[in-house]
């Protein structure tokens, strides 16, 4: 069986030179310290990571279903990130161990009977672990085609 040759995109955008002595000044610094594939590999993933989920609802042509996915993953991604860099970084537990609510999860409706104190519905596993996958990775070559197919059709 013989794959079609990829055709690959171009991302036009003006030369990145920001002012000096300004947050994104140190970040340029940091990139360019790093070895050329891996700063070009971890702009990927930040890119990905963060305009994935925008893209396919600013362009359209995808499921609702498959909105959600990008999202999540995108999200599982940002949290798995900052996690190992809080870790890098020395930081103490406290920093990187709060637990998000999922927005998901609403009140049960008040209990009418007298004397029953008001109680919430039992946990209910949250839309964010029923769809998550033990593949996050968006970036090519990172994951099997397969799952990137399943996700985003």
């Amino acid at each position: 069986m013989t794959r079609a040759k990829k055709l690959r995109k171009s991302l036009s955008l003006p030369r990145f030179q920001p002012m000096e002595n300004t947050p994104l000044a140190v970040v340029a610094d940091y990139l360019n310290s790093l070895e050329v594939t891996v700063a070009k590999r971890l702009l990927e993933e930040m890119l990905v990571m963060y305009f994935l989920p925008r893209a396919h609802y600013k362009l359209g042509g995808c499921s609702q279903q498959q909105l959600t996915n990008s999202y999540l993953i995108s999200r599982r991604m940002a949290e798995s990130h900052f996690g190992i860099m809080a870790l890098e970084l020395g930081l103490e537990p406290s920093v990187y161990s709060c637990v998000s609510v999922p927005l998901n999860q609403a009140p049960a409706p008040l209990n009418d009977t007298p004397g029953d104190s008001q109680k919430l519905s039992p946990e209910t596993p949250s839309t964010v672990e029923q769809a998550e996958t033990p593949h996050s990775s968006l970036i090519a070559g990172e994951e099997s085609v397969d799952l990137m197919d399943q996700l985003f059709g």
